[in-house]
């Protein structure tokens, strides 16, 4: 299967048998691509925690926006359209998840748009999540351009 396939099977949410929910809306997913994608969410359905029994993972710090985007990358390994503040909540959730590509992705995209008004927010962010290559990139940033 391709990554248009696996969009369409997200998109027509057929045969979804757990939701994730926010505080405000819920969403149809597959059970076997959020094991397949994230460690956090395999241990969630395998163990003995709530989630498994209730096939229902509370996703209450996440916005709406954000778990839209991080389905949407976890079927289709893409990230359409994103922007800083959408990357930055990618980021707090492919870190929570253990989703090393999507991390990969919008560090990527934090070095790629990388700027005096964010580079403060980005290094804050890189220390908050104990990133050293995303804190070594906003320092050198930072460093260059004291003026």
């Amino acid at each position: 299967m391709n990554s248009k396939d696996m969009k369409a099977i997200y998109k027509t949410q057929c045969f979804a048998d757990v939701e994730l929910e926010t505080k405000t809306k819920s969403f149809p997913a597959h059970k076997i691509v959020l094991c397949s994608r994230s460690s956090v969410f395999k241990a969630m359905m395998i163990s003995d925690m709530k989630e498994k029994n209730t096939e229902c993972i509370q996703v209450d710090d996440l916005e709406n926006d954000t778990v839209e985007q991080l389905l949407l990358f976890l079927y289709s390994d893409s990230l359409p359209n994103i922007q800083l503040k959408s990357a930055t909540q990618l980021y707090y959730a492919a870190d929570k998840y253990q989703i090393g590509k999507l991390k990969e992705m919008c560090s990527s995209f934090f070095t790629q748009n990388l700027s005096a008004s964010n580079a403060g927010d980005l290094l804050l962010l890189a220390d908050t999540h104990n990133y050293s290559n995303l804190r070594k990139v906003a320092e050198d940033f930072i460093l260059e351009h004291e003026d």
